[in-house]
């Protein structure tokens, strides 16, 4: 089986928390093409993401960040985690504080996030991109899904 390296993983599942203040910004703010993400998630190689890659893509970024194993993903631990991606010349997506953009997914408003909140952020980005609703992401469904996202009202 082929397995996706986990610098890749957490780098696209960055998208879910380095938007912005709604789902749409956390997509417009996504760095990655369609097929990079398809590529670095894809881990029956299939050419698609399922619901299932897609999420273990959110868990191991969501673990990346949870520094200190508690079980909460707390704003100082988001910017250490985007100090170190931005070390290793990854660009930062977002133009809000780690603070704000927890705010966005943040359901219990506690200021920090559990596993579950970013479990459903991911899951609510995922159904976003799924246009066909077939269950799956083709790199095309995930580009035109960012490149909608980028698109200024006129």
């Amino acid at each position: 089986m082929k397995r996706p390296r986990v610098s890749q993983l957490t780098a696209i599942a960055g998208s879910l928390l380095l938007g912005g203040g709604s789902l749409d910004a956390v997509l417009a703010n996504h760095p990655a093409s369609g097929a990079g993400e398809v590529k670095a998630m894809d881990s029956n190689g299939d050419g698609k993401l399922s619901g299932s890659e897609h999420a273990a893509g959110a868990k191991v970024k969501y673990d990346a960040m949870d520094s200190n194993r508690d079980a909460y993903v707390a704003a100082a631990e988001m910017d250490a985690y985007k100090q170190s991606k931005m070390s290793q010349g990854e660009k930062p997506g977002a133009t809000k504080s780690s603070a704000e953009e927890i705010a966005t997914i943040d359901t219990d408003k506690d200021g920090k996030l559990s596993a579950a909140e970013h479990a459903a952020g991911s899951k609510a980005i995922f159904a976003k991109m799924d246009v066909d609703v077939d269950g799956f992401l083709t790199a095309d469904e995930i580009q035109r899904g960012h490149d909608e996202m980028l698109k200024k009202p006129a």
